[in-house]
């Protein structure tokens, strides 16, 4: 399951994904996102991990 963050969202990403993550891999894109989006993505990786996500992955340059 890949879930992308971007500057164009409209949407908290996590509305769109279900309640159970139980081992399930996620992959966190973060190539366009902004400084403040990127802070957000530690409260957000820790959403997912309580959601029951097996793995977070990070992926996407922090520029």
């Amino acid at each position: 399951m890949k879930l992308r963050i971007s500057q164009l969202s409209t949407a908290p990403p996590l509305t769109s994904l279900p309640a159970d993550l139980t081992g399930h891999a996620v992959t966190l894109d973060l190539s366009h996102t902004d400084a403040a989006q990127r802070a957000a993505a530690t409260d957000l990786a820790r959403e997912l991990l309580e959601r029951g996500a097996a793995r977070i992955v990070i992926s996407g340059s922090a520029a």
